[in-house]
């Protein structure tokens, strides 16, 4: 229990460090984009406002408060609340899809024998739905 645990803090710790990459490498692009044509002090000062930019939509679109809605006349089923949830906190539904799509991946890399069953019962089920 405490070996999966630490691969996944591990995982995800990999998964920071690979965006914290991409984002240094996307905006030393920008930079070397921009330096021959504007000299390097206008290049660094787009690349920061690019930056700021980005960071300002990043937080207003997290801080952004979600819509009010009427409370449940009834008891909902699961699905349900999981769509109005996904509906209300859309950066927070695509951050749970994203992590439980590494959870399926790291499921599957560890033990193929899933796909091969998913796979075989969902052709099963297709051919018997056929007949």
């Amino acid at each position: 229990m405490i070996e999966k645990a630490l691969l996944a803090v591990i995982g995800l710790a990999a998964i920071w460090a690979l965006t914290l990459l991409c984002v240094c490498a996307a905006g030393f692009a920008l930079f070397a984009g921009l330096a021959a044509p504007l000299g390097p002090a206008w290049a660094a000062a787009l690349v920061a406002l690019v930056a700021g930019l980005l960071l300002a939509i990043v937080v207003l679109a997290s801080r952004s408060k979600p819509a009010a809605h009427a409370p449940p006349m009834e008891e909902e089923s699961l699905s349900a609340r999981a769509f109005d949830l996904a509906r209300r906190y859309p950066v927070a539904a695509g951050a749970a899809s994203v992590l439980a799509l590494v959870a399926a991946g790291t499921v599957v890399v560890k033990n193929p024998k899933v796909i091969a069953t998913a796979i075989s019962a969902f052709l099963a089920g297709r051919s018997a739905g056929h007949r």
